[in-house]
C-alpha cells in the first residue's frame, strides 16, 4: 500500500483549488458537498464558479499562488489544466509540507483524490493509487448499484438512536442489534420505501432491550486447504467479520487474518494444544460470544 486512505474533518478547513475552469469547477462542486472553506484562485474564473463565488460559497483569491497559501490549506488541488502549472504548485508546496493534488499528475501528488460513493453519512472511497482509475470508476458503479439510494437516512436515525440503545441494551447484545439493524429487517422494510416501519420496528427491539435478538454464542471452525486469502470462501469471510474471537493455528500465515473485524480478539495456538484451545473456545462460546476456530485441514480427528 504506497498511500493510505483516511477520512479528514473538514468543517472550516480551507481548502484551495487553482484554476477557474473546468477541473477546478469539478473540485469545487466535491469539495462544496463538505463545511469546508473553499478558496479559488486564478485570474479568471467561468460562469460557474463566479456564480459560487456570487452565492457566497467560495472565496476568490486573483492573485498569485504563494507556499503560505498552500501551507495554511488542509489540502490544495491544483486544477489548471497545465502539466507545466501542476509542476510549480507541486514544488511550491513540497517545501511547506502542504497537501497537494495535482490533477491528471499522480507524479506530482501528495493527496490521490478517490471515487466516492456518497450516502451521507455513509461514504465509500475507491483508490487504484493513481493506476487504474477505469477501475475505479467501474468499482464505483458497482458499489453505487449495491448500496440503496436512502441509506444515509436509515444510519442517520440508528445514530440518533445510539443513546436510547446504549441505555436500554446490555453491551453483551449490543453488536447483534446493530447487525439486526442494518442487514436484517429494518433495513429490508427501508429498502421498499417503508421508512415508517423501519423506524417502529427499531424503537420497538430498542424497548423491548433487544431481547428478542438475544442469541447463544456459536463456534465457525474453518478449515483450510490452502494458505493464501483468496482461497477463504465467502462463507469464511462473514464469520471472520462477525467474530468476538480467532482461534488460528499458529503455524497459519498471519496474512489469513487480513479479512477479519479489525476489534476481534486473535489468539494464536500450537496444533499440539488443539483440544485445550477447543474447549477454551467452547467456554467462550457459553458466555454468547461468536468464535472462529481456524485450522489447516485435519487429517484426523483431534478428540481420538
Amino acid at each position: 500500500m504506497q498511500t493510505f486512505p483516511m477520512f479528514l474533518k473538514m468543517k472550516d478547513r480551507k481548502v484551495v483549488i487553482i484554476g477557474g475552469g473546468e477541473a477546478a469547477a469539478q473540485k469545487t462542486r466535491l469539495i462544496l458537498k463538505t463545511e469546508a472553506k473553499i478558496l479559488l484562485v486564478a485570474d479568471e474564473l467561468n460562469e460557474e464558479l463566479q456564480g459560487y463565488v456570487d452565492q457566497g460559497k467560495v472565496t476568490h483569491h486573483p492573485d498569485a499562488v504563494t507556499p503560505a497559501l498552500l501551507q495554511e490549506a488542509i489540502i490544495t488541488f491544483s486544477a489548471t489544466e497545465d502539466a507545466q502549472q501542476g509542476a510549480y504548485h507541486a514544488a511550491l508546496a513540497r517545501p511547506v509540507g502542504a497537501l497537494i493534488n495535482v490533477v491528471d499528475e499522480p507524479d506530482h501528488c501528495e493527496a490521490i483524490t478517490p471515487a466516492i460513493v456518497d450516502r451521507d453519512p455513509v461514504v465509500v472511497a475507491i483508490g487504484t493509487e493513481g493506476k487504474g482509475p477505469v477501475l475505479g470508476r467501474l468499482t464505483k458503479r458497482d458499489i453505487e448499484i449495491m448500496l440503496e439510494p436512502k441509506l444515509g437516512e436509515l444510519v442517520d436515525f440508528a445514530g440518533r438512536m445510539r443513546i436510547a440503545v446504549a441505555e436500554k441494551i446490555k453491551p453483551a447484545l449490543r453488536r447483534e442489534f446493530w447487525r439486526w439493524v442494518f442487514d436484517g429487517q429494518p433495513r429490508q422494510l427501508f429498502a421498499q420505501g417503508k421508512e415508517k416501519d423501519a423506524y417502529q420496528l427499531i424503537e420497538s427491539q430498542i424497548n423491548a432491550e433487544g431481547q428478542d435478538l438475544a442469541k447463544g454464542g456459536v463456534i465457525n471452525h474453518i478449515e483450510l486447504v490452502s494458505d493464501t486469502v483468496d482461497m477463504l470462501t465467502l462463507r469464511a469471510v462473514r464469520h471472520m467479520q462477525e467474530a468476538d474471537a480467532i482461534y488460528y493455528d499458529e503455524e497459519l500465515p498471519a496474512g489469513l487474518l487480513e479479512p477479519a473485524r479489525r476489534d476481534a480478539e486473535r489468539i494464536a495456538f500450537d496444533p499440539a494444544d488443539y483440544i485445550k484451545n477447543f474447549e477454551a473456545a467452547e467456554a467462550r462460546k457459553a458466555e454468547g460470544q461468536k468464535i472462529v476456530f481456524m485450522t489447516r485441514e485435519l487429517s484426523s480427528d483431534p478428540f481420538d
